[in-house]
């Protein structure tokens, strides 16, 4: 009989233990509450948007210096491009509202998951002219870190028409 040395024993013991629960613990429940929240954390976008304060917008990204925004081949690296990006778009918004339709959230762990939607807007810029007629396609990434859920990653795309 083959008998593992005590070190190798504790090392697969912390391996199981130590390292978070393996992924068939991740239940169905758990995995439906964390979508749910990430559907509640993509609405905060649109309130974003309806505010027109693109500060708003910005604290539902990460500080971190892991964030990425991508937004039709521009590359924002953290929060001050985002906002300095956003900004005067965010001074030309007169009303802002609308829903995903339709959205995808897929839970990847009970502190992260990411969500696509096709943003299906209702706004109009200070002149009264429709904004962003075709809609946009988010995608979001999201971690639950310190102060909370944040996006950590995100790309954004102008949607085709009819799309």
């Amino acid at each position: 009989m083959f008998r593992f040395p005590r070190a190798t024993s504790l090392v697969a013991l912390w391996a199981i233990v130590g390292c978070g629960a393996p992924a068939a613990y991740f239940d169905d429940a758990q995995r439906a509450a964390v979508a749910d929240t990430i559907r509640a954390e993509a609405e905060k976008v649109i309130a974003a948007l309806a505010s027109k304060d693109v500060n708003n917008l910005v604290q539902l990204f990460t500080p971190d210096a892991d964030l990425v925004y991508v937004d039709n081949g521009h590359i924002y690296p953290n929060r001050d491009a985002l906002a300095a990006a956003a900004g005067g778009f965010f001074k030309r918004i007169g009303s802002a509202g609308g829903k995903w339709d339709p959205a995808h959230v897929i839970a990847l762990s009970p502190t992260a998951g990411a969500f696509t939607g096709i943003f299906r807007p209702e706004m109009v810029d200070t002149a009264g002219q429709a904004l962003w007629t075709s809609g946009k396609i988010w995608t979001f990434v999201y971690q639950r870190r310190a102060t909370g859920w944040q996006i950590v990653q995100a790309h954004e795309v102008n949607a085709r028409p009819g799309e």
